[in-house]
């Protein structure tokens, strides 16, 4: 984890735009590291690279469908280990 006044990791559904995005910018404001996940991945990792710079945070990005049993099952995988997430902002829209 990075910096100093770290909460934990928060997981970001749905961050790629809008109310997620949002949501990813306060809580890295706010000390925390990031998982965002979403489906466009061209958005996701601006939107990492934007946070990274303007927080100094860790912020990794899931590429996911979360209407797609296969691509739920990935990003559980990918957090299911990792002990420092300590927040779930559930964003996803469907549709």
């Amino acid at each position: 984890m990075s910096g100093q006044n770290n909460k934990g990791t928060a997981v970001v559904t749905g961050a790629s735009s809008g109310i997620g995005a949002i949501y990813a910018d306060r809580l890295a404001g706010q000390g925390y590291d990031l998982v965002l996940v979403a489906r466009r991945a061209d958005r996701l990792e601006e939107l990492a690279e934007k946070l990274r710079y303007a927080y100094s945070r860790k912020v990794s990005v899931i590429s996911a469908d979360l209407a797609d049993d296969n691509d739920v099952r990935r990003v559980e995988q990918a957090i299911a280990t990792d002990d420092s997430v300590t927040l779930l902002v559930n964003n996803a829209g469907l549709g």
